[in-house]
């Protein structure tokens, strides 16, 4: 039954419309909406070499071109590279007619058995780092590149601000008299003005002297052994291995050196509308703890397909599910009818209200627009839901090694509630599926009672919210 665990059989509807698993979709316990990946702000909290662990500040990271410079990765399959040691007879330098064994390391792959000698680098006779590395004989022109668009977009910046101050006709004597201006905004207004005037007139910094490139009608022939000599693959390199040396881009896998491996990073995730963390990790990057954590899976009810059932055409099959309660609150659920096209257009005026009003706010952080995806929300099968509230016990931890029954604590319909254990209860559905349905595909909205544990109040808060669910049930036979 491993079909029933592919967490895309259940979906939940984010905020911004889009169907997600509840793996990959965040709760936010401050504006109390689900987050995708769509509806969060990214933010780098820590650089760090996936191999030798180690911190590095942005700065660093950007002058190193977001490499390590100690670990290295095979140019041939990718593979992360190994120092291997080796003894290898040298004079001694006592005495020139005898030799000495001497310990020497290079690097080695373990996958596909690729070393550093097969391209002829020499040995090192320490273990960490003092590897040769590869010239480029364009870095010059490369050098020249970065400093043209570094003058393009800095005089792009300055008409920018002259376009901007040119809205402002007062004076800055009528406006110091107006608002009270004080001196040092008045020096930084004059500043701008005058560096404006500079570089209107042909600052030398902000101009670039590179000279444009012209196309040339002739260019060099290829040369005439490609056309005698045989075509070996196992000396040409693949477009994998070319790619992953830009800078080069080696044609033959002799030409292939160690390539330094890239540096990884641990995010933040932010909402977008209220600007509070929902996901921050520690900051050593060995720890995989997190300081804070607001998926979906810790606040919302998860629903899963308990078994497969088979579905025919029209007619009415039971089908189970389970909810589970994954907070320490007892929760009361509700499952309603979910009719798509009402509740995304609900949806989306309630976030235009929210967009305006986040607008009015004197937030330094504006929420960017992401295009939409287009998802199929069309049901294909109609479900008729339980009438009536349901209690999910809280989560205990201790619930599985307890020998009493607590069912008959809790008053369930027997045709509603198949079984009950600790937080988790079977319910019920009966799924009709469509004439011209290939998957029954059933949507319902889950409301529950979330109890708020944000500290803004001395006592716990509990809130009433609308969850839509949407279930693959699975394929429909065909009479």
């Amino acid at each position: 039954m491993a079909h029933l665990f592919q967490v895309d059989r259940v979906r939940l509807l984010c905020s911004c419309g889009l169907p997600r698993p509840i793996t990959s979709i965040y709760f936010c316990r401050h504006c109390l909406k689900l987050r995708c990946g769509n509806c969060v702000s990214h933010e780098v909290d820590t650089l760090f070499c996936p191999n030798c662990l180690e911190n590095m500040p942005s700065t660093e990271a950007r002058l190193k071109k977001n490499r390590c410079a100690n670990c290295f990765d095979c140019p041939s399959c990718g593979h992360t590279l190994s120092t291997r040691a080796t003894s290898i007879q040298a004079p001694n330098p006592d005495d020139s007619s005898k030799t000495v064994a001497r310990k020497v390391y290079y690097l080695a792959c373990t996958s596909c058995r690729w070393t550093s000698r097969d391209v002829n680098l020499s040995d090192q006779t320490v273990a960490t780092g003092g590897w040769a590395e590869q010239d480029n004989v364009h870095y010059k022109y490369l050098q020249s590149l970065l400093e043209h668009y570094r003058s393009v977009a800095q005089r792009e910046k300055v008409e920018r601000e002259r376009k901007r101050s040119s809205f402002r006709k007062s004076s800055y004597l009528s406006l110091s008299e107006k608002f009270s201006l004080s001196s040092t905004s008045m020096i930084g207004r004059k500043s701008l003005s005058s560096f404006t005037s500079l570089t209107s007139k042909g600052d030398p910094g902000l101009i670039s002297e590179l000279a444009p490139c012209v196309a040339e009608e002739e260019v060099d022939g290829l040369p005439d052994n490609i056309f005698t000599e045989e075509v070996d693959l196992s000396k040409v390199t693949t477009m994998d291995q070319r790619m992953a040396s830009p800078e080069w881009q080696p044609e033959e896998t002799d030409c292939l050196y160690p390539l330094h491996k890239h540096i990884l990073v641990k995010r933040s995730l932010r909402c977008r509308y209220c600007e509070h963390n929902l996901s921050k990790p520690e900051y050593n990057p060995s720890s995989i703890k997190f300081k804070i954590q607001l998926g979906a899976f810790y606040h919302v009810p998860e629903v899963r397909m308990v078994r497969q059932v088979e579905l025919k055409s029209e007619k009415e099959t039971n089908v189970q599910i389970s909810l589970c309660n994954p907070t320490p609150h007892d929760m009361t659920v509700t499952l309603l009818p979910f009719v798509p096209e009402a509740y995304l257009a609900a949806q989306q005026k309630g976030e235009e209200l929210a967009e305006t009003a986040s607008l009015n706010t004197s937030s330094l952080v504006r929420a960017v627009e992401i295009p939409r995806e287009k998802e199929d929300l069309s049901l294909s099968a109609e479900v008729a839901l339980p009438q009536g509230q349901l209690v999910l016990a809280a989560r205990d931890d201790t619930a599985e090694y307890d020998d009493q029954d607590s069912n008959s604590a809790y008053k369930d319909d027997p045709q509603v509630v198949a079984w009950r254990r600790a937080n988790k209860v079977g319910v019920n559905l009966l799924v009709t599926p469509r004439a011209d349905a290939a998957r029954a595909v059933v949507g319902f909205i889950l409301r529950y009672d979330y109890t708020n544990t944000v500290a803004t109040a001395t006592e716990s808060r509990t809130v009433t919210l609308n969850m839509p669910v949407i279930v693959d049930v699975g394929p429909v036979e065909k009479e």
